[in-house]
This record gives structure tokens, sequence and C-alpha cells, in this order.
């Protein structure tokens, strides 16, 4: 084997060492994965909702006290939300709002924020069923379910006693 040096010499001899022609040195090496290992079995259907940013905030605040993640307390808010079905017992649909305005022709905030909400896929099936069946849109659906979750199932009064 040659290799030329580019000086215009000639080409001089390259040894080949014994690890250069061991199958092992030229596998293709893939490096490791960064960060916490996948957990989930299949990728997670995202559904958009937006919300209000002290809302958000205070779900992030309590996500922990009982749960791995918010992703997590996402997921028991919506199987307790349908398994309940507290729209059936009076609870009103909220509107989402929407989380930039335009004021002659400047954007704006309107103080809620874009949450995407991360379900499992037969979950996340579940809400569309559901959302279509008592018609209303998916990101009034999720938005409902967290003013539920905030107000009836974990108040600030009660993470307050959660906490201490």
């Amino acid at each position: 084997m040659t290799r030329d040096t580019g000086k215009g010499d000639a080409a001089k001899p390259v040894r080949k060492t014994a690890a250069l022609s061991s199958p092992v040195a030229t596998e293709v090496v893939t490096p490791k994965r960064l960060g916490r290992p996948k957990t989930r079995l299949e990728e997670p259907r995202v559904v958009p909702t937006r919300c209000p940013s002290n809302m958000y905030t205070y779900m992030k605040m309590i996500a922990p006290l009982e749960w791995r993640s918010l992703t997590g307390m996402f997921q028991d808010m919506m199987t307790r939300f349908l398994t309940t079905e507290p729209w059936n017992h009076g609870l009103m649909w909220r509107k989402p709002r929407t989380a930039l305005t335009y004021q002659e022709g400047v954007p704006g905030r309107t103080g809620w924020e874009q949450v995407n909400i991360q379900l499992p896929p037969d979950l996340a099936d579940r809400v569309d069923r559901a959302a279509e069946a008592s018609g209303v849109s998916k990101a009034a659906f999720c938005y409902t379910a967290m003013f539920w979750w905030i107000q009836y199932v974990y108040p600030p009064q009660a993470v307050r006693k959660i906490k201490n």
C-alpha cells in the first residue's frame, strides 16, 4: 500500500498494522445516546391547547409532587377526566384564547401560552373521540380538563396541605 504525500516525491509505502487489518478496527462505532433512556414503547401524540401563563406555571409546580414529569401528570389528568366525565355533571366547556394578538399590526402577548400535551396514542384517540362526541375542539377539551384539574382535583388549598 502506498501513500501520496502531496510533495511530488515518490509514494512512500504505508505499513499495515495488526489493528488496522482486524475486523474490529473497520467496524462503525455508533455513539451512545445522551440524556434520559427511552422509557416509552411508542411515540406519544401531541394534542395542542392553550392556557393562561400562571395556570401553566402552577401545573409545572405541582407536577413533581406526585408524578415524575409534567407529561406523566397530563396523562393522569386526561385519564381521570375521561373516566369521571365531569362535563356530564355540570362542568361548562371553556374556550381557550389565542397566545398572540395583533394591535395595529404589532404582535403582542395575551398572557396565554401554547401547551403541547403529549399523550400515548390510545389515550389521544380517546380524547379525539370524546371531544368530537361533545361537540368541542380538542384544544377546548384539553383546556377544560386543565381547568377541572386545577379547580377541583388539585386546588391550591389542597396542594398546600400536600407540601406541608
